[in-house]
């Protein structure tokens, strides 16, 4: 039997009629083919198996088996694996190239990823840890095609444990905490660029627990906020209203704008609109104090310089929420450019404007008197909103609004 293989099937070296050196060897399976050396009638030492459909193998066997350093390619999903080998499997280091050009580098087991190693994909994410089953699995390092990192525990391919998650370009850390399947979850810090800060709170699902926060405006004020001459601090807290309004203090940094309006039945393409039904239009900063009595003349100036008229809009204040909350100090009447709003007074207080502008004979004082009935009559409201940017966890918090009314009680007349 073995002559007749050897005569019609093997050509090559042999010694005491068994393939012996280097020989090459057709199978009766016509798929299979092998060249290389023989010792004692079996494949060892270097040789080539080679598939019918294109598949190889090339590299060391042992007493015809697979075993040791080679390469094997597969026809059907190109991919290339050199490294070790063990009974034909992939078994110890090694590499894989994959056909859709994904890299493994590192420990294998049984044809599996198991150990160290590093997975880079065609898109240039990069994996470096340890693997378990084929599978990230344990402490590993994870870079993303937007550059970020991830380094920290994984199970079963899914952050899961205690890691950190880095911004690529500052270096910043974004979040580090808990993680549970792939997601932020339990107590970590969440940072949002340079102004935003979720620090050392609880987060269920990649969102704060008890979200979403609200705004809420100084605990013990009156609904109707009373503007004096007096500097007054306006207080706004964001509150969890799932913990019995409980202030958030975990939640740093969130810009918090305060902006001053005038109500308006008449809204014209400029005008913000209010959930009240009401727009209001914008009233600007104060950028130069003036006393209230000469705002209240230049009220009435008709001939107000061009360019003063149509200075832009500012926003009215910034302030950065620290642990939960942002203060507003210093507020008075002289802040914002009250006299803007006459122009788009409401019908009542236009009336009021033209019965000024025909006694503008009377005494400086009446007419001073005059242009504050008509300031406390006119309707002011307090737009507070949240512009952090970029809003974190994607959800702005709502805007607050507080009437105002402007208070001359402490004023010489």
């Amino acid at each position: 039997m073995v002559g007749i293989e050897l005569k019609g099937a093997f050509r090559g070296e042999t010694r005491r009629s068994l393939r012996s050196g280097f020989g090459v060897y057709q199978y009766l399976n016509p798929f299979f083919r092998y060249e290389g050396t023989w010792h004692e009638g079996k494949k060892h030492g270097f040789g080539k198996l080679i598939f019918a459909d294109g598949s190889y193998y090339q590299g060391e066997f042992a007493n015809n088996e697979i075993m040791g350093q080679g390469t094997r390619y597969f026809a059907s999903s190109r991919n290339t694996y050199t490294g070790h080998f063990y009974y034909g499997e992939m078994d110890g280091h090694g590499r894989l190239k994959m056909g859709n050009d994904d890299c493994y580098e590192g420990d294998f087991k049984s044809n599996h990823f198991e150990g160290e190693g590093s997975y880079l994909s065609h898109d240039k994410q990069l994996y470096t840890g340890t693997w378990h089953n084929h599978r990230r699995h344990g402490y590993g390092e994870q870079t993303y095609l937007d550059g970020s990192r991830y380094s920290g525990d994984w199970i079963t391919n899914k952050r899961h444990g205690f890691g950190k998650l880095t911004d690529a370009q500052d270096g910043f850390i974004i979040y580090e905490g808990s993680w549970k399947n792939d997601l932020m979850h339990g107590e970590g810090t969440y940072n949002l660029g340079e102004s935003y800060t979720y620090r050392n709170g609880m987060i269920i699902n990649n969102y704060p627990i008890g979200w979403p926060f609200r705004l809420y405006i100084n605990e013990n004020q009156t609904s109707t906020l009373i503007l004096t001459e007096e500097p007054i601090i306006i207080t706004v807290d964001i509150i969890d209203s799932s913990e019995n309004n409980t202030r958030v203090e975990a939640d740093c940094g969130r810009l918090i704008r305060l902006r001053c309006g005038q109500q308006t039945d008449q809204p014209t393409s400029d005008s913000l609109p209010t959930p009240f039904g009401f727009h209001v239009n914008l009233i600007p900063r104060s950028t130069n104090p003036i006393s209230f009595d000469d705002q209240l003349v230049s009220a009435s100036n008709e001939e107000m310089n061009m360019s003063e008229r149509n200075q832009p809009i500012q926003d009215s204040m910034l302030a950065a929420a620290d642990n939960g909350r942002a203060q507003f100090i210093g507020i008075n009447i002289n802040t914002f450019v009250m006299q803007r709003a006459s122009s788009s007074a409401s019908s009542g207080s236009q009336q009021l404007t033209q019965s000024a502008s025909t006694s503008s004979s009377q005494p400086t004082s009446a007419r001073s008197n005059r242009r504050k009935d008509k300031l406390r009559m006119q309707s002011f409201v307090f737009i507070i909103d949240d512009i952090t940017d970029p809003v974190p966890f994607n959800k702005s918090l709502d805007a607050v609004y507080l009437p105002v009314q402007c208070s001359t009680t402490n004023m010489t007349q």
